[in-house]
């Protein structure tokens, strides 16, 4: 079969339905033998009235088509190109329906024996990739692609990624060959038949450099090689400017020589560093050559896994380069972010057909051949992934092997320095003991993580799915295995406590939208006693473990939720819909934090957005009565750049007010009008996102712009991903974009914001506000600032609907980095003028 020829094939279309929209451009090209052999692309015009969005995203204007042929003039071409071809596209279900709709139409009938999915293909042997888009793809792989959403390049970069990928599947190991071709009949293409000509065709590959573990083989462990000799800060740091080639900057020098002594000596030390003076560089030079001189080693800890990694993939690899040392340093994170070996195992016999399951069994197959770590951050697990798997580690049971995670901690007390994230702060401590420093990086985002730490939600969907799990004697699912091995005379009781335990869900729930915790116990507590019947009923029969463990773990979830209601220690994420409600339960506070870092004797924050009027009092949750040490590093020319508008015609903030609503669609459409440029908005809600929203599709000046709208459902990722490859759009976003975003565009960055990000009070009081809301206030806006001016040619521009930045006792917490001539308030006419000008 691989000397068969691929048809590789992309189309741009005018819609998303294709029964009555047209193919605008085709682009076929074919593989034979791991090469291309011929190349086939058209515009075609059946269409040429294109909507702005399609325009945008293929850079097809209507005077590319109107010369082009329909496709009826040249459909036969293009059957014979395909003919006796293996059908291959990327996301072939909407490639192929839309060609055979075509050829119907045109009365061909289309039916090739096989087809491919390269984004199948993807998800399962490239098991690393996040996202599955064929630009991220291809930017990965350093395939050519220049134009996405051009059928020619499109085909030709998703040929280039079927070679790679069938070059892959042929170098792996046989055995693992076979388990994956016995996976692959149960998906819906035809991935085993190509998996089958491997097999059949190709010499025995044995497994090289791989350990063998249960059916399966994974990577052995690599080698820490450490080789670090004493080295001060200024030789650190004079041997990474030489080396790199960046700018000496006394600032940065002084950082890692602040951080340095304090280490040395046990300070406490806050620091406020502007965004760009190099924190990350500073802090990592002064663990190294703390370590290196005094053997001691520190902690270090950011807000998030991406950074974490970031850290020792990209600043650390370049130090190392530098200095010419093996610094040895390592990461680590909490036992659940490694691979259960078990669970994995247990994942593998399950006999199920679900196609989540069977690529994820596939997915981990092949990644086990490549990963160092077994960081299962390294595979991005989606929801229904990440359910499959967190339900087999459960079922697999407390004693099941956590090799990598014992590898990793192994590591974290071999080396110099280790770094983890926030979320698992903590839990580092726990298991590295003589670990007496921390480095706090991203210090601002500290009591976030740990109070979600502290924090166990319970959902609707997830206790409904977790019960689901479990199934019924019809359903291949636990409940059917265990039946298997038993008697059948009790069925009947399991399968009575299981819809009690489901009825139950929808009563805890019911009471918690109610707002009546008692009848929430309640319903608690019977779940509780019903889980007891089931469990004393299996225990000690055949091959009860598995769905023991299972109810086990639910009676655990049951008892923690229920204590949470009992000593009040929870709070409602409510909503209209029942299902949607959520029980958060708090367990700890950061007294108990506190103790539990007791050993630590020195910690070392960093941020570039840590004081707030004048203050670092609101880190008292963390250092207590302890004394701290602060420094503070100024840019005074760091928002020099971006200017903000506050429009004084506003009126008062009001999700209700017509006027108010109006008001933020004139000046997006004022901006739109004056610009022509892409434009991002944020929310505080998505009730007055989708009034916005509806605001502007009766209005003309948003027919020339793609609209681009959250909703509970989308991703910020891939809005992102959308917004920063289109030129004319308008993206309608909430907080989840307050950090983290990186705005793509030529000229001035514009941002509206409706409102400033204070959050959802969670205590009452006027000391609580300056100690929690108020920093984590300005901490976001402060954020937000710095995405739209990230490099000093640029310049930035923030619009902000909300007049209390101008006129309460806070606002110099928010504007202090502002040059008071960049604080503007006008109306209407005014903004106009100011777009003119930049």
């Amino acid at each position: 079969m691989l000397n068969e020829k691929f048809a590789v094939v992309d189309l741009e279309t005018a819609g998303n339905n294709k029964n009555k929209d047209s193919i605008i451009q085709l682009g076929i090209v074919i593989v034979q033998n791991f090469k291309v052999v011929e190349t086939y692309t058209t515009f075609l015009s059946d269409e040429t009235e294109l909507t702005p969005f399609i325009k945008e995203l293929t850079s097809i204007e209507t005077s590319m088509l109107e010369d082009a042929p329909r496709f009826k003039d040249v459909a036969h071409e293009i059957a014979a190109l395909l003919d006796g071809c293996i059908f291959t596209a990327h996301n072939v279900e909407f490639d192929f329906g839309f060609l055979q709709s075509a050829f119907r139409k045109c009365g061909i009938r289309y039916s090739p024996n096989h087809l491919l999915d390269t984004v199948e293909l993807a998800r399962i042997f490239l098991p690393t990739l996040e996202r599955l888009q064929l630009n991220e793809i291809a930017q990965s792989l350093g395939l050519g692609l220049s134009n996405a959403h051009r059928a020619d390049e499109d085909a030709l970069a998703t040929a280039e990624l079927l070679i790679h990928l069938l070059g892959k599947i042929t170098a792996l190991n046989t055995e693992t060959q076979k388990q994956l071709y016995h996976l692959s009949k149960a998906l819906k293409y035809n991935l085993s038949d190509v998996l089958f000509s491997i097999i059949a065709e190709s010499e025995d590959r044995q497994p090289v450099d791989l350990d063998h573990y249960g059916s399966f083989f994974m990577k052995q462990a690599p080698r820490m090689d450490t080789h670090l000799q004493p080295v001060t800060v200024r030789e650190l740091y004079e041997s990474y400017v030489a080396y790199s080639g960046n700018e000496y900057r006394e600032e940065q020098l002084r950082l890692a020589n602040e951080i340095f002594e304090a280490l040395e000596q046990d300070d406490n030390l806050v620091v406020e560093a502007y965004t760009g003076v190099g924190k990350t560089l500073a802090f990592l030079i002064a663990a190294v050559s703390f370590h290196s001189l005094f053997g001691r080693k520190v902690l270090v800890s950011t807000s998030r896994k991406i950074l974490q990694n970031q850290i020792l993939r990209d600043e650390l690899t370049v130090l190392e380069q530098a200095a010419g040392l093996s610094i040895g340093a390592a990461s680590l994170k909490g036992k659940d972010n490694y691979l259960n070996l078990d669970a994995f195992e247990l994942l593998l016999s399950l006999e199920e057909n679900n196609t989540e399951i069977v690529q994820l069994k596939m997915k981990l197959l092949v990644w086990l051949l490549e990963t160092d770590t077994g960081d299962l951050a390294e595979i991005h697990l989606k929801g229904p992934e990440r359910s499959y798997y967190r339900t087999a580690s459960i079922q697999a049971g407390e004693s099941s092997n956590h090799l990598f995670f014992e590898r990793a901690l192994s590591e974290a007390e071999r080396s110099a320095f280790t770094v983890t994230n926030h979320y698992f702060l903590m839990e580092c401590l726990h298991h590295l003991s003589d670990v007496g420093s921390i480095i706090v990086d991203e210090a601002h985002q500290l009591k976030r993580a740990l109070e979600e730490r502290m924090r166990t939600t319970f959902s609707y969907q997830a206790m409904k799915f977790f019960i689901g799990q479990i199934g019924t004697a019809g359903q291949d699912r636990l409940l059917t295995t265990y039946i298997n091995h038993n008697n059948e005379m009790s069925v009947y009781l399991l399968e009575d406590i299981l819809k009690h335990l489901n009825q139950n869900i929808d009563r805890i729930f019911g009471a918690a939208s109610a707002g009546n915790p008692e009848d929430m116990r309640h319903h608690i507590e019977v779940s509780i006693h019903h889980v007891s019947i089931f469990l004393g009923t299996i225990r000690g029969t055949q091959n009860y473990q598995v769905l023991y463990n299972h109810m086990h773990h639910y009676q655990k979830m049951l008892g923690s939720l229920e204590r949470g209601i009992r000593t009040g220690n929870y709070s409602l994420e409510t909503d209209r819909n029942m299902q949607k409600i959520k029980v958060h339960i708090h367990e700890g506070d950061m007294a108990s934090l506190r103790a539990r870092a007791a050993n630590v004797t020195a910690t070392i924050m960093l941020s570039g957005t840590l004081e707030v009027n004048e203050s670092f009092d609101h880190l008292d949750y963390w250092y207590g009565e302890e004394y701290f040490k602060t420094l503070v590093i100024r840019n005074e020319a760091l928002f020099r750049q971006t200017k903000i508008f506050v429009p004084e015609d506003i009126p008062v903030y009001d999700v209700q007010d017509d006027d108010f609503i109006a008001t933020i669609v004139e000046y997006i459409a004022i901006y739109l009008s004056e610009t022509d440029q892409k434009l991002m908005v944020l929310f505080s809600n998505f009730e007055l996102l989708d009034k916005v929203y509806e605001y502007t599709e009766d209005i003309q000046t948003f027919e020339d712009f793609v609209i681009l709208k959250q909703s509970r459902a989308t991703t910020t990722e891939k809005l992102l991903a959308q917004f920063n490859q289109l030129d004319k759009c308008v993206l309608l976003g909430t907080s989840s974009f307050n950090e983290g975003i990186n705005i793509q565009t030529a000229g001035t960055k514009c941002l509206m914001l409706t409102k400033l990000p204070f959050p959802v009070p969670k205590e009452s009081g006027f000391k609580s506000f300056y100690r929690t809301d108020l920093p984590e206030a300005v901490f976001q806006f402060r954020q937000i600032a710095g995405r739209i001016h990230r490099r000093p040619e640029e310049k930035g521009l923030l619009l902000l609907f909300d007049k209390r930045v101008l006129n309460r006792r806070y606002k110099d917490a928010f504007l202090k980095y502002f040059p008071s001539e960049n604080i503007i308030q006008g109306d209407g006419e005014s903004f106009k003028a100011l777009l003119r000008d930049l």
